[in-house]
């Protein structure tokens, strides 16, 4: 007999039942298996709450995963929820659009090809000329080498591997469908990388070869890519002086050239913002999702910044090692919390204090009268936050770049925001009516989160045409469809976790709280009637094995 849905999820409830701690009497699981042919779970969970403990995740199911992507036939990501009983009955849902958000409400994902638009400005960068010199370049990699051999000994001095010929070089870089900068060209002319030595501040140096490779798009493996970038990262900010990189989530004009091995590269930028220069020096790659990190305005500074680093003795020679103290790549990224955000707390908001050009993130707290006139042309600010502010005068805001507002404010009025040109999320925290119309104009916006605000106006949503992300709770999905007014532009909706509601019985002190919704018959329900009875939601249930039945009581 041929194997299907039903038999895996069967016996992957007999497996679970099997492995489960003693005394359960109901278990969850929340798995994933990918197309590559990968899966995993994020844990088990088992009641009573007591056995979740460490080890009781140990239970082997990644190979029913995988079997059940390939069953249902899925082309992307496919999860499985699975819930059983000790006294053998069990359910599963398996999608591929419908899935957890990160706080336990659900996400359905309505348009699978849509891609958030990205913040950084696509015009021209400054113009500036390069600030690095081919010549300089060159002499300063034979210095910096001549260095080495005389402080690690001739024999352990670095052999670059040599330079490719000419033609192909130059083949390889017409390739590459962007131009090097100059001084990186010139040394790629003396060698083809340093052959994993490490050589620029610990970072390996590409041959010419890897460099085309990594420029190709589907070798940027890093990069967040289509509708997860609404969800996962929803905000790029750059780490640098202001304005000199793109804030991008990546661009095909960021060349990396050099990897720390651990999946982070330096990148020439040929793509600057407009008061960056071609060919400065950026950090991107695993740990920069968040936004590129500026590092030097040029390969030459790099290499500069070595040479003056050995040549004055700013190294430690010990064990074999050379550890050369050159400064610190990410410098931007490590200030940025001291040099580009204001956190203004009480009195010191009314008016705001320490705005200062580099600005980038703003937060108010606790503040009965924030005031924040100082903020009408502050040229990088791209986020501004409040957290229990009673009411604010939001008309400065026209005056900035701003992106992203958070506000918790009792009263929130948004009629000085309509029309804002570079609005993009806005989130929202309060209890009194909100009028979301002024929203509808802003161009940019394509992220609304409601959750926290359960007297706003959804009913104005069917107007929405460039929205594309919205969060709230159920109430407000229900008002939704009930008016029609479900944003057709959407491509990924999240129904949120409600509060905790305390039960009415006196007796019950035990108990508490109700259980949390939405439950997964809640998310199912949801996102069969925003789709109209969504055909991709597959459900499943019944018992496991009798022949398998595992008396909990038993270890």
């Amino acid at each position: 007999m041929s194997e299907s849905r039903e038999t895996v999820l069967r016996a992957m409830a007999e497996d679970i039942a099997a492995a489960a701690p003693r005394g359960w009497k109901r278990a969850e699981l929340r798995g994933y298996a990918f197309a590559s042919h990968g899966s995993g779970h994020r844990g088990f969970r088992f009641e009573p709450d007591e056995l979740n403990v460490h080890g009781a995740n140990d239970i082997e199911v990644f190979d029913s995963l995988r079997r059940l992507h390939a069953l249902t036939g899925a082309s992307d990501n496919l999860t499985v929820e699975l819930e059983l009983e000790s006294r053998g009955r069990c359910r599963a849902v398996l999608s591929e659009r419908l899935d957890r958000a990160d706080d336990g409400g659900f996400r359905y994902l309505l348009d699978r090809d849509s891609v958030p638009p990205e913040p950084g400005d696509p015009g021209p960068g400054s113009g500036a000329p390069e600030a690095g010199d081919p010549d300089e370049a060159v002499a300063l990699l034979g210095a910096y080498l001549r260095c080495l051999g005389e402080i690690l000994g001739p024999d352990a001095r670095p052999n670059l591997p040599p330079p490719l010929p000419e033609r192909y070089r130059r083949k390889v870089a017409f390739g590459l469908g962007v131009r090097l900068p100059r001084d990186l060209r010139a040394l790629y002319g003396v060698a083809d990388g340093d052959g994993g030595t490490g050589l620029l501040h610990g970072y390996s140096w590409f041959g010419l070869d890897t460099v085309a490779e990594l420029c190709e798009p589907e070798e940027r493996w890093w990069v967040v890519r289509g509708w997860r970038r609404y969800v996962l990262q929803p905000f790029i900010t750059e780490f640098g002086p202001p304005l000199a990189i793109r804030r991008l989530s990546d661009h095909p004009a960021w060349v990396p050239f050099a990897t720390d091995m651990a999946g982070n590269y330096l990148a020439a930028d040929m793509a600057p913002g407009p008061h960056g220069r071609s060919g400065q020096v950026i950090l991107i790659g695993r740990d920069h999702s968040d936004g590129p990190t500026y590092v030097a305005d040029s390969v030459t500074t790099l290499l500069r910044r070595q040479v003056e680093a050995v040549t004055s003795g700013s190294f430690t020679h010990e064990d074999g090692g050379l550890w050369i103290q050159a400064g610190d790549l990410e410098y931007h990224r490590r200030v940025y919390r001291e040099v580009c955000t204001v956190e203004a707390v009480g009195p010191d908001a009314a008016p705001v204090r320490g705005v200062r050009p580099e600005i980038r993130e703003l937060t108010v707290r606790n503040a009965p009268w924030v005031d924040l006139e100082r903020l009408r042309g502050a040229q990088a600010l791209w986020w501004v936050s409040t957290e229990n502010c009673p009411g604010a005068d939001l008309s400065p805001l026209r005056d900035t770049p701003v992106e992203v507002l958070d506000l918790d404010l009792t009263t929130v009025e948004l009629a000085d925001l309509a029309g804002h040109p570079t609005l993009r999320r806005v989130v929202l925290h309060t209890e009194k009516p909100v009028d979301l119309r002024p929203l509808l104009s802003c161009p940019a916006l394509f992220a609304l989160d409601l959750t926290e605000a359960p007297e706003a106006d959804v009913s104005v949503l069917g107007d929405a045409v460039g929205l594309r992300h919205l969060r709230t709770r159920g109430a407000h999905w229900a008002t939704l469809r009930a008016t029609s007014a479900v944003p057709p532009s959407l491509a990924v909706a999240e129904l949120a976790m409600e509060p905790l509601t305390e039960r009415k019985l006196f007796w019950s002190f035990d108990r508490a709280y109700k259980p949390r919704r939405p439950t997964l018959e809640d998310g199912v329900d949801w996102a069969r009637g925003l789709t109209g009875n969504a055909a991709d939601i597959w459900t499943f249930s019944g018992r496991w094995g009798r022949s398998a039945r595992i008396d909990p009581t038993r270890r």
